[in-house]
């Protein structure tokens, strides 16, 4: 939602409470005075009972007050208690713009997900490819989406990332194993519920090399 979609919503709810607010105090003000003639004639009637414009209140206390001070007032009160509650909306509507500002998209929407946003996405469940770690769970994914580690030669992608999804991933998996680690630590668990398959040209290469040389 835009800046100014909030800010003319806020206005709305504030506007609808000081008018709620004043209306509700027209109409305790008509009921204590028994809704005599001499308040006018109403707006409508809603089941037999009579409506008066918001505004009335206004003025009955202007042509009425000294006949009943004590209830205008109390009336009174109850219009400003209104007037109050509409400030206080207002405040803290505008408190909450604030923090949403942080949120603002100008600039671009990437952004770090919150740890509300990660339970929402199902990183936490326990099962698919090894993101991370996130506090004292770990991040994983089992989507259709396309997962890539990005990260610079040393950096702990196959310790952090590769060996762990290949000791918990019991789906298919087609591994591009340059060094062979991955191969001698995972294999021989995973070959227990699958086949295993190791193509290494160029451990063939040596070995035919070992026997020319032989």
């Amino acid at each position: 939602m835009t800046p100014t979609k909030l800010l003319i919503g806020q206005a709305l709810i504030v506007f609808a409470i000081v008018i709620g607010g004043v209306w509700a105090t027209t109409q305790w003000t008509a009921a204590m005075l028994g809704y005599q003639p001499r308040l006018g004639a109403p707006w409508f009637e809603l089941l037999q009972w009579p409506v008066y414009y918001p505004w009335r209140l206004f003025e009955w206390w202007y042509a009425y007050e000294p006949y009943a001070p004590d209830l205008f007032r109390r009336a009174g009160l109850l219009a400003g208690t209104s007037g109050l509650l509409g400030t206080v909306v207002a405040v803290v509507g505008s408190l909450w713009r604030a923090r949403q500002g942080r949120f603002v998209t100008t600039y671009g929407s990437s952004r770090w997900a919150t740890r509300k946003e990660v339970e929402r996405a199902g990183l936490f469940e326990p099962r698919g490819v090894f993101l991370g770690r996130l506090g004292g769970g770990y991040l994983r994914h089992d989507g259709p989406e396309h997962v890539m580690a990005f990260a610079p030669t040393r950096s702990g992608k196959g310790v952090g990332l590769v060996i762990p999804t290949l000791l918990s991933w019991t789906g298919s998996a087609v591994i591009h194993d340059i060094k062979g680690e991955n191969w001698q630590l995972t294999a021989g668990w995973r070959s227990r519920f699958s086949h295993c398959l190791l193509f290494n040209l160029r451990s063939d290469k040596q070995d035919e090399t070992q026997r020319q040389s032989g």
